[in-house]
């Protein structure tokens, strides 16, 4: 390929469009041209670092064809390009003295396209407003040397015989000078000559002149009466009159700054500027890139070499011989036909640069279903080489080997297979994931404290919140327990087997008192000895009842001396618990405060002290143990029965008092027996309608008077109580709302730069815009239905009408909003109540912790489409705002390469968002597509085009052709390859000189 192809494709070179040369017409400084005078001249132009030149002369070009001659002549190996620029004085003035605006038309340099003969037909129509003294019009051809310094054109007069001499063919380009004798020097408050300036700008294709003037030629409102102005390239020019101005070739001398083109030194290549004046043209020092180039080397790849390992055979195919690809710093595009090799050449580079994206690969890939290149016999045949622009040492692979983890990435690299997954992965975490990071390349260095990437600035930054959401969960789930005892108790059916018990018992009393025997009488006297046997009986039978009393009430003590030490024994734990929690966050802070220079035994004091427990828990186990040990081996009437007080002591008490009441019954008289039996029955049928009854101030569970208590509680308490703990609830779960908000709050902080990046691309018909959300988790759903049982009556039976009913209630769920939310939850519940709860729902108590935690939603970043959330989007859609972030968001430096993106994308958003982003994308980092759309490698003006193709009838044989969009065979092949999307190429083919 020629010099002036290069196959790495456009690349910035210095062009300098307007000098003239010794015997220029006008103004000259040259002196007598003498071959001196020339051979200095182009010295200067040959030792200067400018590659193009616009050979310049008044009303004439016979200087640029004498120049051609004699540069060729002097160096004949010599790779300056020259133009010709015929600069003309215009009849139009526009400033107020009067001055002529000066333009220039520069031709193709090519012959075939632009003969000698057609310029002298050119300037044989070409008429000035000068008259000979027969009063027809002089024409360029018939000016004499007195001539040049008066005779004007008309701008009119210029474009028709331009288009009368080659017809549609445009071999030229109009450019009119902006400062000096030029656009700018216009009378503002003259209409006249605004109007003039106008029309001026409409017939230049460009305008040469200096930095300043680029914002003004490249906005869309240049024009009076608010006409849409297009868009249109400056360049800056020496304008070199003399030996002495060939110093401005150097680009420092002050006010001729030098301009940087990107193109093919071509004619092709100049008129690309007409239709990318922002991206093709640099007015400074150096252009960006080439600054990043020079600095930043590591970051961009220069070539890639693949060949075959020495020795192979090519028993499985040619492939990857001696393949030589260089690749430019910007944007290169890898087009061709399905199966020609495009993902080939991208998953080598990601191969080379440790890409982690390697089980993605499509060409370089083990998976078992679709190895490929990867198969035995292939892979391992071929190395390849990929040489960085900083010229250090390349790296090397064979095609078989593995990405080395234990290295960072080079390269980041979107295989097509991983944007796939992306975009269709049902959660969106994986995508959500790579919002995040991306946000977190663009937080200020001093705002990341310390921290490397977005997970560990979000532990630091939401810490405190996430502990006092863990405080309120435990309260909370406390909190369940209590209502839903309340619940169960404001059940009817609670209350309704109450009332069941009740009756009962009160059947029992009933019963009971039925049982009672027939009254009998108290015998008349008996022996003394009979009476005296009464008298014992009564004093014992009041023993008895005394033991039993006092047995009851020593039961009842041990029980509560019990729950009292368990209580206490559960204190002094929780408290030593909160010891050892206060020495490990201690220890915690400790670090912190170490870092700080600060004594975290002088922030935080703790002390205990548990020496009123411990010596309650001594007591209360000794009252204890006294009732629980029996202190009497063998009962006598000897023994003080008063006295005695465990309830062991108390129980052996009973026995021995029953049975000695037996003794003496034995002894009493068939009628003292049956009244004494009556006595004692009463006794205990009494006994036992005190134990159904219940104390009248503390009736024990079960008695009637407890069940009275109890109903009586539910009719009049329990809803105030039921209330209160509902409300105790929905505090708490307010909370727990306001410590995520403090979490969401950290991500709306992040993300205000991406905002400004993002509204750079958005538009009405792409609005996409990045909030800090609650969203709520993916498997809400089910996790919700996971607690129903959805076999049984209820709003949520059977699966497909269960989650149609769940779907339409969190439907239009607000989950910014607490009310909504809250609301929410509780409608759920309400939804169960409508039928017995009991057989819906498997744990209510579960159910109530899940729904009320509000662990189900979590602050996230949500990018949206128009009114769209990432869950709602397309895999397409997906795919558009990924590509949009690592494009237009990623602040990574390393190349990026994507793999056919545009599968799932419709043309319009292609061209609209994707060509906008690459085209801002290549400004800070290298990027390399492969792609078989037109809309990507022509919209984002690439400035290289790689075609590949595999021959497989070849034995499988890779080629490539490669080079910039401007060149004519590289148009070819374009138009070829992308027949199917011909249409939106065709409708830029005046752009790119497609035929």
């Amino acid at each position: 390929m020629s010099e002036k192809h290069r196959k790495e494709g456009s690349i910035w070179t210095r062009w300098d469009l307007h000098l003239h040369t010794p015997g220029t017409k006008l103004s000259s400084g040259f002196g007598e041209p003498t071959d001196a005078v020339w051979s200095a001249y182009l010295e200067a132009l040959e030792q200067s670092d400018v590659q193009v030149f616009g050979i310049t002369d008044y009303f004439s070009y016979d200087n640029y064809f004498l120049l051609v001659e004699k540069y060729h002549a002097a160096y004949p190996d010599g790779t300056k390009v020259f133009f010709p620029n015929v600069e003309f004085r215009l009849t139009e003035t526009i400033s107020k003295t009067g001055k002529n605006v000066h333009t220039h038309v520069i031709f193709d340099n090519d012959l075939s396209k632009c003969p000698k003969e057609k310029l002298e037909v050119l300037f044989s129509v070409l008429k000035t407003h000068k008259t000979s003294r027969t009063g027809a019009t002089v024409r360029c051809s018939e000016l004499t040397e007195q001539d040049y310094v008066s005779a004007t054109v008309s701008i009119v007069t210029l474009a028709e015989a331009l288009r009368e001499t080659f017809g549609d063919d445009q071999p030229y380009i109009i450019v009119t000078a902006a400062n000096n004798d030029g656009l700018k020097s216009v009378d503002t408050k003259s209409p006249r000559s605004r109007s003039i300036s106008d029309e001026l700008d409409k017939a230049s294709h460009a305008f040469f002149g200096s930095a300043k003037n680029v914002e003004w030629f490249l906005s869309k409102e240049r024009y009076e009466g608010g006409a849409v102005s297009k868009p249109k390239p400056v360049f800056s020019g020496s304008d070199v009159h003399s030996p002495d101005d060939l110093k401005r070739l150097s680009g420092d001398e002050p006010n001729f700054e030098p301009t940087w083109i990107k193109a093919d030194p071509t004619f092709s290549g100049l008129r690309q500027t007409l239709f990318e004046p922002a991206g093709r043209i640099y007015i400074g020092e150096r252009p960006p890139v080439l600054v990043r180039q020079d600095r930043e080397g590591t970051r961009f790849i220069a070539e890639l070499r693949v060949n075959q390992k020495q020795g192979y055979d090519e028993r499985n195919g040619k492939w990857f011989k001696n393949v030589v690809i260089p690749f430019n710093p910007e944007l290169t595009a890898i087009v061709g036909n399905k199966g020609s090799g495009k993902s080939a050449i991208a998953d080598i580079l990601g191969l080379l640069g440790e890409s982690r994206q390697d089980t993605h690969f499509s060409f370089l890939t083990d998976d078992p279903r679709n190895r490929k290149f990867r198969r035995p016999g292939y892979a391992e045949n071929f190395e390849a080489t990929v040489q960085w622009q900083s010229g250090g040492a390349p790296t090397k692979k064979v095609l078989s080997d593995s990405v080395d983890r234990s290295k960072p990435e080079y390269v980041k690299y979107l295989p097509q297979n991983y944007f796939e997954s992306l975009t269709n992965e049902i959660e969106v975490k994986a995508l959500r994931k790579e919002i995040e990071e991306v946000v977190f390349s663009h937080v200020d260095e001093a705002d990341r404290m310390g921290t490397s990437n977005f997970d560990e600035l979000q532990d630091l930054k939401t810490a405190q919140s996430k502990s006092d959401i863990s405080a309120f969960k435990t309260r909370l789930r406390e909190l369940n327990i209590e209502i839903v005892s309340l619940e169960k108790q404001a059940d009817p059916a609670f209350k309704k087997a109450l009332e069941q018990q009740l009756n009962a018992k009160n059947e029992e009393r009933r019963v009971l008192n039925a049982s009672r025997p027939q009254p009998v009488a108290e015998p008349p006297s008996e022996s003394e000895e009979q009476q005296k046997v009464a008298s014992q009986i009564a004093e014992t039978s009041a023993l008895l009842s005394d033991l039993s009393e006092r047995g009851k009430i020593s039961v009842e003590r041990l029980s509560n001396l019990k729950e009292t030490l368990h209580k206490l024994t559960s204190l002094k734990e929780s408290v030593l618990s909160l010891g050892d929690r206060v020495r490990v966050e201690k220890e915690a802070l400790k670090v912190k405060c170490d870092e700080l220079g600060l004594n975290v035994e002088e922030i935080v004091t703790h002390q205990t002290d548990l020496s009123t427990v411990n010596e309650k828990i001594g007591t209360v186990s000794a009252e204890i143990a006294s009732l629980e040990i029996a202190t009497v081996t063998e009962f006598s009437d000897d023994i003080d029965l008063k006295k005695i007080a465990s309830v062991p002591d108390l129980r052996g008490a009973y026995t021995f008092v029953a049975s000695k009441i037996q003794t003496l019954r034995e002894t009493l008289s068939a009628p003292q027996r049956r009244y004494q039996s009556f006595l004692q029955a009463n006794k205990e049928i009494d006994e036992k309608e005190r134990d159904i009854l219940g104390d009248e101030e503390d009736p024990k569970p079960g008695t009637i008077r407890a069940l009275e208590k109890r109903i009586a509680h539910i009719d009049t308490a329990l809803p105030a109580q039921l209330t209160q703990k509902r409300e105790e609830r929905k505090k708490i779960v307010k909370s727990v709302f306001e410590s995520k908000k403090k979490v969401r709050q950290f991500y709306e902080a992040l993300k205000a730069s991406v905002e400004e990046r993002l509204a750079i691309v958005s538009s009405s018909e792409f609005a996409v815009t990045i909030d800090a959300s609650f969203v709520p988790s993916h498997s809400l759903e089910e996790d919700f239905l996971g607690h129903i049982n959805q076999k049984v009556r209820g709003e949520f039976r059977g699966s497909e009408d269960g989650s149609a009913k769940f779907q339409s209630m969190a439907a239009d769920v607000a989950w910014d909003d607490f009310d909504s939310v809250f609301a929410f939850a509780e409608n759920l519940i309400q939804e169960i109540r409508s039928a017995p709860v009991e057989p819906q729902v498997k744990d209510i108590k579960e159910l109530y912790d899940y729904l009320f935690s509000f662990e189900y939603f979590d602050a996230r970043y949500e990018l949206r489409l128009g009114n769209k959330n990432l869950n709602q989007l397309s895999p397409g859609e997906k795919g558009l705002l990924l590509l949009v972030f690592y494009l237009h968001l990623d602040k990574e430096k390393t190349p990026l390469i994507i793999d056919q993106p545009e599968d799932n994308l419709d043309n319009e958003s292609i061209f609209l968002v994707l060509a906008s982003c690459i085209r801002e994308a290549k400004k800070a980092r290298q990027v390399i597509l492969v792609t078989h759309n037109p809309n990507l490698a022509i919209g984002a003006d690439a400035e290289q085009i790689l075609y590949v193709t595999l021959k497989k009838h070849a034995n499988y044989e890779f080629s490539y052709e490669t080079g910039a969009i401007e060149n004519p065979r590289t148009n070819e092949v374009i138009v070829r390859i992308l027949e199917g999307s011909r249409p939106a190429f065709v409708q830029r083919r005046l752009a790119y000189q497609i035929k």
